[in-house]
């Protein structure tokens, strides 16, 4: 049985490589997508951008501990993860 990417590589006329590299990269892509879209949607709650952004609020008193701290431990997952998506995009081919 042959396999959808041999299918693809021979309709297409495209080497293997090529649409697995091509595959891999649209993946990464679209999990930097999907990290930011819930990094948004933590920090239009708290009106942040960033986990040091509502570390500040806390710390300056303007949102309670009790009331972000889910919220802040899962922004610093996102954003690390985030951070290493991205540092996988920008590592040169080879």
């Amino acid at each position: 049985m042959t396999s959808l990417l041999e299918k693809v590589a021979k309709e297409l006329k495209l080497p293997r490589e090529k649409i697995i590299q091509q595959g891999v990269h649209q993946f990464l892509e679209t999990e930097v997508r999907n990290f930011s879209i819930e990094i948004s949607k933590i920090g239009v709650k708290y009106g942040v951008s960033s986990f040091n952004e509502l570390w500040d609020k806390l710390e300056k008193g303007e949102v309670s501990e009790s009331e972000c701290f889910d919220d802040l431990t899962r922004l610093e997952y996102l954003e690390l993860e985030r951070g290493k998506i991205l540092n996988l995009l920008e590592t040169p081919e080879e």
